[in-house]
């Protein structure tokens, strides 16, 4: 029995000696930092978007291994940057990109002046979308009816409900994601709901709709645009003209607000991954629009630039600058300048 107790304590010695001395694996597998980019909720065409960006990044920045992130959207995706959930805000509207960057209207209180560009990838605008049969002909006939503000947590849930404010008309809200939105819409429970396409044309959700109920868009009025313009400067406008939407051939010229959607980080993040992580998006732009046909319409470095109303990050500053693209002043990272 003594010798048998003996050998097994000899033979766990030289297990744990054996586990100390054995290699822990290659340097690159010490080196890959695991990440998660915030998207948005499955059923939007935009999540096809952040799938097809995290492969191209995965692909071509061995140095990292990304993971996307069902959320909210913009405003989910910010706030989860805050708490340190997220690496990257794959899908950020530029208003939300700009407003919690200022510390202006909801983020009043939580300013983040940290938040840096990284890319965009699309401007989209923005359809309000109800039943045929709802008695919905104009934006005001939406007074006390049932209707989705946008997904849960997302930019356009919280510009949809700024700017009825602004025109003073009270729908009764029907929060939730934009699956069950679609549901509601289907069985009549909601007269409608507000919907980020492709660009210009219709997203997924939508078409979805489309199969078996019939809708009408409602534009939004020269008169209310000059308002919406007067109280949110910074927020863009979009004109669809008379056929320009393919899955409503018959639809006359349309009016509304958009956004421009992009990639954010924090500062913090290391300058050299997002340098590559920009050239990997650039490169893999073919990638991209397979999934996102939108992209296709985007010059991203250039876009990028002009666009942004906040700082870019570090390394997306090299990287644009290497493809010599004339920066703007505010678009220059403060921690480049020095």
């Amino acid at each position: 029995m003594k010798k048998f107790k003996s050998i097994f304590f000899i033979s766990i010695v030289f297990f744990i000696g054996g586990a100390c001395l054995w290699p822990a694996g290659p340097a690159w597998a010490k080196a890959k930092k695991y990440i998660l980019i915030g998207s948005t909720q499955t059923a939007s065409s935009h999540y096809a978007y952040a799938v097809a960006a995290t492969k191209v990044i995965n692909k071509y920045v061995p140095e990292v291994n990304a993971s996307v992130v069902e959320t909210g959207a913009s405003v989910d995706n910010v706030k989860r940057m805050r708490a340190g959930q997220l690496d990257i805000g794959g899908i950020v509207t530029d208003k939300v990109m700009y407003e919690a960057w200022k510390g202006m209207g909801m983020w009043k209180n939580m300013a983040t002046p940290d938040l840096r560009m990284l890319w965009a990838y699309t401007q989209s605008i923005d359809y309000y979308i109800v039943r045929e049969d709802s008695g919905v002909n104009k934006l005001e006939d939406l007074e006390g009816k049932k209707f989705n503000p946008g997904m849960r947590g997302s930019s356009t849930e919280a510009t949809t409900k700024e700017i009825f404010g602004i025109l003073g008309i009270k729908p009764d809200y029907h929060v939730g994601g934009t699956t069950d939105a679609v549901a509601a819409i289907k069985d009549g429970r909601i007269a409608g709901y507000i919907k980020t396409g492709v660009g210009l044309q219709l997203d997924a959700s939508t078409l979805d709709v489309m199969t078996l109920t019939k809708i009408r868009l409602i534009s939004m009025t020269p008169e209310q645009v000059k308002k919406v313009k007067a109280a949110i400067p910074y927020l863009p406008f979009f004109i669809v003209p008379p056929g320009g939407i393919k899955a409503m051939p018959k639809q006359p010229e349309y009016h509304s607000w958009g956004m421009v959607v992009c990639g954010v980080a924090m500062k913090a993040f290391p300058e050299d991954l997002i340098y590559k992580m920009v050239k990997a998006i650039l490169k893999g732009r073919d990638m991209i629009v397979a999934a996102f046909p939108a992209h296709a319409e985007m010059n991203v470095p250039k876009d990028t630039v002009e666009i942004t109303m906040i700082p870019l990050h570090a390394g997306a500053y090299r990287a644009y600058k290497e493809l010599g693209v004339k920066i703007p002043e505010r678009a220059v990272p403060p921690e480049a300048k020095k």
